[in-house]
């Protein structure tokens, strides 16, 4: 596995591990997106300040070799190299930001809602 596609599948888990397989891709297309509109590589993406709440503080060794035995690390994996190789199908409607129900930034203030998956809104700023 490449180092690229270690960062994007464990942004994936990080952020949506118990959203399902829709939950991740939702995850995974936001990365690509951004990376596309942003000229970024999708590292770029996922280790940009404040931006991936799993990121924020760092992440430890252990953490990340617990999170790649999580059951749902295969399909991120998966979900990493189709974005590594921009073909990531766009599941949320162009969505470059998201947010759990649990929390409302202030960024989401007056914008539209593009797309639901579980726990997680999705939104094209």
């Amino acid at each position: 596995m490449t180092a690229e596609i270690l960062v994007i599948a464990l942004t994936i888990l990080g952020e949506a591990r118990g959203e399902g397989f829709e939950g991740m891709a939702g995850v995974a297309s936001v990365i690509q997106t951004r990376a596309i509109e942003r000229k970024q590589t999708p590292t770029q993406v996922c280790l940009a300040p404040k931006q991936f709440s799993f990121w924020n503080g760092g992440v430890s060794e252990p953490k990340k070799q617990e999170l790649l035995k999580n059951p749902q690390a295969h399909n991120a994996i998966r979900l990493a190299k189709l974005v590594a190789e921009k073909r990531m199908p766009d599941v949320v409607h162009g969505a470059n930001h998201y947010h759990t129900f649990q929390v409302s930034p202030k960024w989401s203030k007056g914008e539209q809602v593009v797309a639901t998956i579980r726990n997680h809104k999705f939104y094209r700023l």
